[in-house]
């Protein structure tokens, strides 16, 4: 029997319908540079494993909606692809490239509240250029800062200052304090002046005026890396978020003090989605991009930058259920014969890690027995190495170096 979800909804507890009257609704546009965390972020906001999370450049490549409902609010957020420009757009990610570089702003056009996310450990203390721009743009909408990977950072208490920087120096109208704060939502302001980093813009030169209304004309996408990068190169930060969290998406840390602040923000209009739906993203499409996000944090990192993901087609071949357990076939075609064999790994250690990745990821957002199996072709051939021996994780057979078995653990 082959199954085709249209959408993932939670199974427990099944939630029900509140009186459209009481309801409220909030949807939120996470940005931010690539490799912030803004798709492990949105996973944890959700409460599942819906956006493909890896450590490399350019693993979302479009934009992924989040649906979590709790009693009359429902909670809406959007996973967007990393700020970049055309020519890396162009270069790396191939047909994807329109998407990848409209998908940030298209999450505005209905958007009630936007995270910035920004990574902590990261050098320099200044918020991206093409964010800047997405964020003048949208001078109507509330908008918050993330600070993200806190669990990395050994003096925690230097993040003030920066954030002051990122801020320019207030938040939600005041300014900010440089006392000690707690992990979680920054609440500390003083009544002390504070001088701002960037001269207000009306203060600015006739010439780079004339520039910022051209420049804030055009979608953010239409501008070019250098154009953005031009306007905003002695500006480091935003004056206008209302609100500032620390958080690790990994750990978890302050994600719950974040998830309560958006929900106080909901207004009062009606859900938009189902309250059981957790993303209208096919599962289909989510099991190909975690193989997709496998690939890159399991291929050598120059292969992976260099060649990202256009390189190898990934698609799925069977996901039908045979009694109860879900099979799932997918296959991964690679270019050459040499990249396939990257991609099995000696005696197809790597991809049975692979499978297995995919296997533990599907498996906790369906909630359900899954049998994964990976098949690795070249050119549309299956690629043979003899004396691979990964039969152990499969039935009786012992399939070569080409695929890999793997039945999930109930």
């Amino acid at each position: 029997m082959r199954v085709t979800l249209l959408a993932l909804k939670r199974l427990l507890p099944v939630l029900q319908k509140v009186p459209e009257a009481s309801q409220k609704y909030l949807q939120v546009a996470i940005i931010g540079p690539p490799n912030s965390g803004k798709s492990m972020l949105a996973n944890r906001l959700a409460g599942a494993e819906v956006c493909a999370v890896s450590s490399k450049m350019d693993t979302t490549q479009q934009n992924t909606l989040l649906a979590l409902t709790e009693n009359d609010c429902q909670l809406v957020m959007i996973d967007t692809p990393g700020t970049v420009g055309i020519k890396h757009a162009k270069e790396t990610v191939g047909k994807n490239a329109e998407k990848i570089l409209t998908d940030p702003e298209n999450s505005l056009k209905f958007a009630d509240h936007i995270l910035v996310v920004q990574d902590s450990t990261a050098t320099g203390d200044y918020i991206h250029h093409r964010v800047l721009h997405l964020l003048h743009r949208s001078l109507h909408l509330k908008s918050s800062l993330v600070m993200n990977k806190i669990d990395l950072v050994t003096r925690r208490k230097d993040l003030l200052e920066l954030v002051r920087i990122l801020c320019n120096g207030q938040v939600g109208g005041q300014e900010i304090a440089t006392v000690k704060t707690q992990i979680g939502r920054l609440g500390k302001v003083s009544e002390k002046g504070l001088s701002l980093h960037a001269k207000d813009l009306s203060d600015r030169s006739d010439e780079w005026q004339q520039m910022y209304r051209k420049l804030m004309l055009k979608p953010t996408s239409h501008c070019t890396y250098a154009e953005t990068k031009k306007l905003f190169q002695d500006i480091r930060g935003w004056p206008n978020f209302s609100s500032v969290f620390y958080t690790s998406a990994l750990t978890g840390e302050g994600v719950d003090e974040m998830r309560k602040f958006l929900m106080s923000q909901a207004e009062n209009k009606p859900h938009r989605y189902d309250p059981n739906l957790i993303t209208t993203k096919k599962p289909q499409l989510i099991c190909r991009d975690v193989i997709r996000a496998q690939l890159l944090d399991n291929l050598p990192g120059d292969i992976a930058y260099s060649l990202k993901v256009r390189a190898f087609k990934v698609e799925i071949a069977e996901w039908q259920v045979d009694g109860e357990v879900l099979q799932i076939v997918a296959t991964i075609n690679c270019p050459k014969e040499r990249l396939a064999k990257y991609v099995i790994g000696g005696t197809g250690g790597k991809i049975t890690r692979i499978a297995k990745a995919v296997n533990a990821t599907m498996q906790n957002l369906l909630k359900q027995q899954l049998f994964v199996r990976l098949l690795v072709k070249a050119n549309g051939k299956v690629i043979e190495t003899i004396g691979s021996k990964i039969g152990h994780l499969a039935s009786p057979a012992v399939p070569s170096s080409t695929d890999a078995n793997v039945p999930s653990q109930m």
